[in-house]
């Protein structure tokens, strides 16, 4: 960034996007555009998007016209250097989504490319905002808008998905969650602050959904280090089929499935615990380590939290181990740990 794109206020940058929101709804209406039709097979039809057309050369001009300077479209990450020196539009042929604050001021976007070209994995399928003076992608959330605050601030259910189309999704499946995601990244603690900002005590109620595989149990793990005792012993899960997010389960027209799951999430630790089981083998040995690294995440909870953990833990592996050797194994991460303290 230049001296000059640094110089670019954060209230300037908020008018380019808005300006450039316009300009990409206004193309979203146009007869023939892909978007509409788009969003209707995937079960999300009515979704407030907008169409960046196209073309190296768009955008860009528009916003010329309208005074917009290189150094304000450069800071606002909406255009891009060729090259040739040249400036161009960073969002072409995109399905455009924008990501706005708590204020309802629009401080970046997420773009999913035209589907004709998903075989050509040289195009990001999801391209979003870089940071500039109000967007960070490990701060920002998609759909924690005025409204989304007010009601986890009223005691409403935070649901922490991947994408944006999630975020939709979840909205379709019931009244009673407010869908957030971190776009183009993992969960931060800067999202997390975010929330707790709102209330803190929104991530004890909080869900977060979980991609059945590899992927989505070492995410699991990741989001449980980062909250505190209390959050990590409340914190619900929704852990998705291999493959599938809460979008897909929409445009397989499963949206009752979708709904029940966040009716009835497994504790997050579970989820945790269970990867702990299955990074080791079945048999004795292999039992005896998962069950010691499991302990050792049961230890740092609360008492109740604690308990159900344990009582999950023993179920787990009762094929294996008795309930007491479960047990004595948690005791002793117990006691290691007041040691370490003593």
């Amino acid at each position: 960034m230049t001296a000059m794109q640094a110089q670019v206020s954060a209230e300037r940058i908020v008018e380019v996007n808005t300006a450039a929101w316009e300009f990409w709804r206004w193309h979203a209406r146009q007869p023939g555009e892909w978007t509409a039709e788009y969003l209707a097979g995937r079960g999300l039809r009515g979704v407030r998007a907008g169409y960046a057309p196209p073309g190296w050369a768009r955008l860009v001009p528009t916003l010329h016209r309208k005074h917009v300077t290189d150094d304000e479209l450069l800071a606002a990450g909406l255009a891009v250097r060729t090259a040739k020196g040249a400036l161009g539009d960073a969002f072409r042929d995109r399905l455009v989504l924008p990501i706005t604050d708590t204020a309802d001021r629009i401080i970046g976007f997420t773009a999913r490319r035209n589907p004709a070209v998903d075989g050509d994995e040289s195009v990001p399928k999801y391209l979003n905002t870089t940071t500039t003076a109000v967007y960070d992608k490990h701060r920002a959330l998609y759909g924690l808008d005025q409204a989304a605050a007010r009601r986890i601030t009223a005691g409403a259910a935070p649901v922490l998905v991947e994408g944006a189309l999630d975020v939709e999704a979840v909205r379709r499946a019931g009244p009673d969650y407010v869908p957030v995601a971190a776009c183009g990244t993992a969960i931060t603690t800067g999202h997390l602050e975010q929330l707790r900002t709102l209330d803190p005590h929104a991530l004890e109620r909080a869900i977060v959904t979980l991609d059945g595989d590899a992927a989505g149990a070492a995410g699991a793990r990741r989001l449980w280090d980062q909250l505190t005792a209390t959050e990590a012993g409340t914190i619900g899960a929704v852990v998705l089929p291999a493959g599938t997010d809460p979008a897909g389960l929409l445009e397989a027209g499963h949206r009752d499935e979708l709904a029940a799951l966040l009716a009835h999430p497994q504790p997050l630790t579970h989820a945790v615990i269970d990867q702990a089981l299955a990074q080791h083998g079945d048999h004795l040995e292999g039992r005896l380590a998962a069950v010691r690294d499991a302990a050792q995440l049961v230890r740092c909870l609360e008492p109740y939290a604690a308990a159900a953990a344990g009582l999950h833990l023993s179920q787990r592996v009762t094929d294996t181990l008795d309930t007491a050797s479960v047990l004595a194994e948690i005791l002793d991460a117990y006691r290691s740990a007041e040691a370490r303290q003593a």
